[in-house]
């Protein structure tokens, strides 16, 4: 089984019709263990309901939380609006989130971590950022890094993003992360361009662009992929990119083919585009880490 870490944000989306457990890296992490990994996640919620919730409901889904500590801050929350399935964000500031440390238990799961996947949005505070530029000392070389950037409003700054792909064995973004990376970081207009001087200067093994229903691009040495997206009937996208980042890694991680991996990553997003939860139950068929 793959011993996978994932660290960031745990908190609660705050729909018009209810509330929902999210956070891209917890998102992640449900996805990732639904997919057959052994998933130990690194974040903090508050001692209250919300953080309660979390907590029992990732165990019930096999995420090992031993490494979510309880804070005297409230567990995060995000009010969501949607428009056409297609999702908005205002994020509350000073929340539990925002105070992770890498606890003993932790520290001995990133030594013998196989991947460690983490994005930009929990490196806003000094505290958790500090966490963050812990990792990678504790890391095995051999473990598969993965950043999946994950741009959210103003959270984000040059130094984060430079330290994250200077670490990065895999880049995953948007097509609405993009513009975002530019204004840090120029290149040639092409996006298959942008993507190979990225991997170049930052010694990245493979960068994935999603598209949504277009399908995603995937640049690594000698390959240029493009490679369409499955028509579904969208009904809320939340979670969708979080899904396909778990699936396109834990098959990288298994040496799968990068057409083969970008092809079940799609369906993946595909099939969580569908449900209107950003972590619903996937079907075992999705099932890549025996």
């Amino acid at each position: 089984m793959a011993r996978a870490v994932v660290i960031g944000e745990v908190l609660f989306d705050l729909f018009p019709d209810g509330d929902r457990l999210g956070g891209a890296p917890s998102n992640f992490a449900v996805h990732a263990a639904a997919l057959g990994a052994d998933v130990h996640l690194i974040s903090a919620v508050g001692d209250d309901r919300y953080g309660k919730n979390a907590i029992s409901s990732l165990t019930a889904v096999d995420v090992d939380t031993s490494g979510v500590r309880v804070s005297d801050s409230p567990t995060g929350t995000v009010k969501v609006t949607l428009s056409a399935g297609h999702p908005s964000y205002e994020i509350v500031e000073g929340v539990a989130w925002d105070e992770i440390d890498l606890i003993e238990t932790s520290r001995n799961h990133l030594r013998k971590a196989q991947l460690l996947c983490w994005g930009t949005l929990a490196q806003r505070s000094c505290r958790s950022e500090e966490a963050h530029r812990q990792l990678f000392d504790l890391v095995p070389n051999s473990c598969l890094k993965v950043c999946d950037l994950n741009f959210r409003q103003h959270y984000h700054d040059a130094d984060v993003v430079r330290q994250s792909l200077t670490h990065s064995d895999l880049l995953k973004l948007s097509d609405e992360d993009l513009p975002i990376l530019r204004s840090y970081i120029s290149g040639p207009k092409d996006d298959r361009d942008y993507l190979r001087d990225i991997r170049h200067v930052y010694g990245i093994r493979v960068a994935v662009l999603t598209l949504g229903e277009r399908g995603c691009r995937v640049s690594a040495r000698n390959v240029d992929l493009s490679v369409p997206g499955i028509s579904a009937q969208v009904v809320n996208t939340v979670g969708a990119g979080d899904a396909f980042a778990a699936a396109f890694a834990l098959n990288l991680l298994q040496d799968a083919d990068l057409r083969l991996s970008a092809e079940t990553a799609n369906r993946a997003g595909a099939y969580v585009a569908t449900q209107d939860s950003g972590t619903p139950s996937l079907p075992s068929e999705f099932r890549i880490v025996d």
